[in-house]
């Protein structure tokens, strides 16, 4: 089955969960936040393994591909399957929207600078004091909330991992370039504490006839050819189910002003888009509407696509942060032989993980790792394993998650292709050369190969080695960030 047309998306696929939301919702009023957030997981599971199908059914790699997209559209401009052309204008996107630093995935709780961050227009700068939430719309008693007034609510604090819906733009070997060119690293699992949506949504009084919750923030700007604030919606089902929070602390201290302050909408085990910053108002209405985050935001083949699959829940995934030490420009990793103990992060959303597989030998053979509990329903799991190497060379290193739903990631595939290039979970490559000389400090270790190979006319044979075959060069820059 799959999503109508515009106008249509807001309800299609959420029928079956309406009762089960409702329900919840019920179940609420007898319950606390903490509460509240443990049974939505149970509903969120479910529902993750409907979109993770959803999105096969559409645009999996053998529902459709890169050649199918081509005949499609072939006078599409604004895809490459270069990696050597990045435009000026996406250098300059993603000094404005940066990654997690890799090697945070070592860490538990995700620093407030180190955590991923995309902002589409420009960060505003609100006053905490004055600032106020109004609800509105279809609801008994329109609401005007200042911040003291949120923070005098039951309150929740909650490990969420989030991660932008172009994790992996640049996995994908034709790629969107008039977007952020993500690698694997826009992601973070902070905590977040704020009070609970429903909540205040039952106080305002929502009545019948209500479909969808419209969410404004104040960040404003042009996208699609369009002026418009940010905004995006989920139906009343979604915005009830107990989970969704109104949040003004990151990592115990209030939010800085590039990540929402004063006030902002967490959405766990959602991608990053549906958690709107500087939140102004929340207006319920009778559903219908469809703005470009719903659009932009989807799974797609073309660029109107009819069947478009709005992205929502999380898929399962794991990182490593990748060991060793970085050369400065082309990062790659230097180990020395012996054992090294790899360790990394997974996630599943609302779903509990199943295991983490690895691989030195570039996805040949795969070993289980050591795999720990999630730090929240919807928070992420640590993994680790002790690789072994005496030889010196280059080793491709890879890891893959599996959920307790059967949920895994996607296999590398070079015609995987939808047209706004997310979700993509294929597995992350880390280049690592093995060198003894690396633990000397002051030793020498030449990586001018590596360096030159992320020109494509400077690959070739010098007096340092031969050019890099396209594997490895696939390996350390295919996917920037995972280095």
């Amino acid at each position: 089955s799959h999503f109508g047309s515009s106008n249509t998306h807001t309800t299609t696929h959420l029928a079956p969960l309406a009762h089960t939301a409702l329900t919840l919702g019920a179940m609420a009023l007898h319950m606390g936040f903490e509460e509240s957030i443990l049974e939505a997981a149970k509903a969120e599971a479910e529902n993750a393994v409907q979109a993770r199908s959803r999105t096969l059914a559409h645009v999996g790699a053998a529902a459709f591909s890169r050649s199918e997209h081509k005949a499609l559209e072939p006078d599409d401009w604004r895809h490459t399957d270069q990696r050597d052309n990045i435009t000026p204008a996406e250098v300059q996107l993603s000094k404005r929207c940066h990654g997690a630093h890799i090697e945070t995935l070592s860490q538990e709780v995700t620093q407030v600078g180190s955590h991923y961050l995309l902002i589409h227009y420009d960060v505003p700068f609100l006053n905490a004091q004055t600032h106020t939430l109004r609800i509105k719309g279809l609801v008994d008693n329109e609401l005007q909330l200042t911040m003291a007034d949120l923070r005098d609510r039951p309150s929740s604090t909650q490990a969420v991992l989030m991660a932008c819906a172009g994790t992996g733009r640049m996995s994908m070997k034709v790629r969107l370039w008039t977007h952020v060119p993500w690698g694997v690293d826009s992601f973070g699992c902070a905590t977040w504490t704020g009070c609970s949506l429903a909540d205040v949504l039952r106080e305002a009084g929502v009545q019948a006839g209500a479909r969808q919750v419209l969410f404004t923030g104040a960040d404003r700007g042009v996208e699609g050819g369009k002026v418009q604030y940010f905004q995006r919606s989920m139906t009343i089902e979604q915005a009830m189910l107990g989970h969704v929070m109104l949040v003004y602390q990151m990592n115990g201290q209030d939010l800085t002003p590039a990540h929402g302050a004063p006030l902002r909408l967490i959405v766990p085990g959602w991608y990053g888009m549906a958690s709107v910053k500087w939140l102004t108002s929340i207006e319920v209405t009778e559903g219908g509407w469809w703005g470009h985050q719903m659009e932009a935001y989807s799974f797609c083949r073309t660029a109107e696509d009819p069947e478009r699959v709005p992205l929502t829940c999380l898929p399962v995934r794991a990182l490593m942060a990748p060991p060793g030490i970085p050369d400065f420009f082309s990062r790659t990793r230097v180990v020395a032989p012996g054992t090294h103990r790899v360790v990394g992060r997974a996630w599943a959303g609302a779903v509990d993980l199943d295991r983490v597989e690895f691989s030195s030998d570039g996805g040949k053979t795969w070993s289980d790792t050591r795999l720990s509990s999630k730090n929240g329903p919807f928070g992420w799991a640590a993994w680790e394993i002790d690789w072994h190497v005496d030889a010196e060379g280059t080793y491709v290193l890879l890891c893959r998650g599996f959920d307790a739903k059967g949920r895994s990631q996607d296999d590398p595939n070079d015609e995987q292709f939808n047209w706004t290039g997310m979700g993509d979970t294929q597995p992350q490559m880390v280049y690592v050369k093995v060198d003894k000389a690396i633990e000397d400090d002051g030793g020498s270790i030449d990586c001018l190969v590596e360096q030159r190979a992320a020109r494509t006319s400077l690959n070739t044979d010098t007096d340092h080695g031969p050019a890099l075959p396209q594997h490895l060069v696939n390996a350390l820059y295919r996917s920037p960030g995972s280095q």
